[in-house]
């Protein structure tokens, strides 16, 4: 495991968020995959999935590991990668997985049948972790991060190193929506925002160089 950086990813409205780095680490040549810990099984619904192809299914130079909600990450041969993004959702099981991890994000939007269950999850949680949070298709009214952040009780779970929140924007929501829809991941039209902690992220945790990063994005975004 030396030679791994493993992330996790806990909540909701995540999948295109691991895709997007498992892309721009693919490009930066990392042997990447993703592992789908969760029980709400997100994934799967954007990219093509073939039932015939089991548990494994490779895209784009990236293994995807699918359905493995009651199967521990370190029965995985995770020494063969050099980077693996693992999806908690908030499956109780998955907290076994913690201590595999560099760092956890913690997810979600607005939806209370989202924040409730996520906040449930963290308060479960077994030890305190190194987190980023991030919160999407914020609006502006009385539900803000703020309050998203009292409700799942973020500084009491995790050691927060970064915050993120992102306004609803159509144009990004409705490219989410076409990917589930068409089976294949499409990295383009996303805000300068959500680009930054893109970069950011994968400059600060895996030590890449930023302009090797912001080079890898690029490249992803025209097809890559």
């Amino acid at each position: 495991m030396d030679n791994t950086t493993v992330i996790g990813f806990a909540g909701f409205s995540k999948s295109d968020i691991m895709l997007y780095f498992a892309r721009i680490l693919h490009l930066l040549g990392e042997n990447t995959a993703i592992i789908d810990r969760s029980t709400e099984c997100e994934i799967v619904y954007s990219v093509p999935y073939d039932p015939g192809c089991g548990n494994i299914l490779e895209y784009r130079g990236i293994d995807i590991y699918l359905g493995l909600s009651n199967f521990p990450v370190g029965q995985l041969p995770l020494n063969y990668y050099s980077s693996v993004l693992i999806d908690l959702g908030v499956n109780p099981d998955a907290y076994k997985d913690l201590d595999y991890l560099k760092i956890l994000f913690i997810v979600t939007d607005l939806n209370r049948h989202h924040t409730i269950p996520l906040s449930a999850w963290l308060g479960n949680l077994p030890v305190k972790p190194t987190a980023v949070r991030i919160i999407r298709d914020t609006l502006y009214g009385k539900i803000r991060p703020d309050y998203i952040d009292s409700l799942l009780k973020i500084q009491q779970v995790a050691n927060i190193i970064a915050s993120y929140e992102f306004p609803f924007d159509e144009r990004e929501y409705y490219t989410r929506l076409l990917t589930q829809y068409d089976d294949i991941f499409k990295f383009n039209k996303i805000p300068k925002e959500f680009k930054t902690m893109l970069i950011d992220c994968v400059t600060e945790i895996f030590n890449k160089q930023r302009r090797d990063a912001v080079k890898a994005l690029k490249k992803a975004q025209l097809g890559g």
